[in-house]
């Protein structure tokens, strides 16, 4: 399950997991990404995984999806990984797109290192609808 936020003055998109991470939830966020292009325009984005209690992504579905064109074109995004396993999976996400030649995502272990990263200091996120 995700929750979709967007900080207009600051122009970044908060995609916020929960529960049993599935790829259910990667292709629904993949649908509602291009919903918020449509409407919005690109933006920065954060990926936070830090309420995801389980994971049921193999490893292959995220190599096949970070070979795919992005979504947010040429934008920085951040992932936000506590969980260690979360973790490596994003960071080799990361390593794929960089070697397919998309922009390689950041990965951090806490949120407010994801906002920090973003000059984030009074974000105003408000439900996607």
């Amino acid at each position: 399950m995700f929750t979709l936020s967007f900080d207009s003055n600051h122009r970044v998109l908060l995609a916020q997991f929960a529960g049993v991470l599935s790829s259910e939830d990667i292709e629904g966020l993949h649908n509602a990404l291009v919903a918020f292009v449509a409407q919005h325009g690109f933006a920065r984005g954060i990926l936070d995984f830090s309420s995801v209690q389980a994971n049921a992504l193999p490893r292959s579905f995220l190599v096949r999806r970070a070979r795919l064109p992005q979504i947010l074109l040429r934008q920085e995004r951040i992932i936000v990984a506590p969980q260690q396993e979360l973790y490596e999976l994003a960071c080799a996400y990361a390593a794929q797109q960089r070697d397919f030649g998309n922009i390689g995502s950041q990965v951090v272990r806490a949120l407010d290192d994801a906002y920090r990263m973003l000059d984030l200091k009074q974000s105003d996120f408000r439900p996607v609808r």
